[in-house]
């Protein structure tokens, strides 16, 4: 056989084209096997691995097409979500809205009955305070008008003395005598009454003299009415037909204690009888 490696043709140029055919074929096993043990032993060198080598179409315009739908499918899906997340808003805020209105509704509804409410707790409230302003007006009127009858029937029963003496003693009478707190602070007020109850009435005139007896510091004190007020003198002038009112005001020294009060009422005409009356030391209500 001849020797293919050689590169040479085994053959003369003038051999028939059937031996040419038959040493193609045989160069081209002998090159097949030669690749096969080349990539033996280019797999044995070093672990290394031999790539599989693939071949593709060159599409220049491909990538750029997926790329540019990638692109177009991404705007539409946000797109429509967010639509989606639109139409969701919308829908929460208009019931969100609904439900504002419907409490703002039920809060004037409310403000309204607890107004209503109000008005009438503040009518019935001022109708009560009119009735017990009422009640306390009429129990008021009722005590001013008793305590005025009460006054008009003494002046009745006084007037009636003077006027009808009846079986009283006739002559000068202390008819009444009244102890109050005075106004200024340590001071205390008298009122004296005289009266002349005669058949005929005729003026009558003399002196009132007022002493006070008591306890200074334990022990036994007596003061005239001018030693008490230096306004009053020891005396005091009356003169009247029917009645005389006699008012004034004394003021005891610190730790006197009064007790008890003399009036003495001496008149000028011998022909009538003096009078002489003692009075506990009592305040009278005002």
């Amino acid at each position: 056989m001849p020797d293919s490696r050689s590169g040479t043709w085994p053959f003369d140029r003038g051999a028939n084209l059937k031996d040419g055919i038959r040493w193609v074929k045989i160069s081209a096993k002998l090159a097949c096997e030669t690749a096969v043990e080349c990539n033996e032993q280019m797999a044995t060198v070093k672990g290394s691995k031999l790539h599989r080598m693939v071949v593709v179409p060159h599409r220049p315009w491909y990538r750029f097409g997926v790329f540019s739908l990638s692109l177009v499918v991404l705007a539409t899906l946000s797109g429509l979500a967010y639509l989606y997340g639109l139409d969701e808003g919308l829908a929460a805020k208009r019931g969100v809205l609904a439900e504002r209105d419907a409490l703002l509704e039920s809060l004037a509804l409310n403000k309204k009955a607890l107004e209503h409410t109000r008005q009438e707790l503040a009518d019935e409230k001022l109708g009560g305070e009119v009735d017990l302003l009422s009640n306390e007006e009429v129990r008021q009127s009722v005590e001013a008008l008793q305590s005025e009858i009460a006054e008009l029937n003494e002046e009745i029963r006084f007037y009636k003395g003077l006027m009808v003496p009846g079986s009283e003693a006739n002559g000068l009478r202390i008819e009444q005598f009244d102890i109050s707190v005075s106004d200024v602070p340590g001071r205390f007020s008298f009122s004296l009454h005289l009266t002349q109850v005669v058949e005929k009435h005729e003026y009558v005139r003399g002196m009132v003299e007022v002493s006070v007896a008591g306890k200074l510091n334990g022990n036994l004190k007596s003061y005239q009415l001018n030693e008490l007020n230096a306004d009053h003198a020891s005396q005091i002038k009356f003169r009247f037909r029917y009645f005389q009112k006699i008012e004034g005001e004394v003021e005891f020294p610190e730790g006197f204690v009064p007790e008890q009060l003399v009036v003495m009422v001496l008149p000028s005409d011998q022909n009538v009888e003096s009078l002489e009356q003692a009075f506990e030391w009592r305040l009278s209500e005002d």
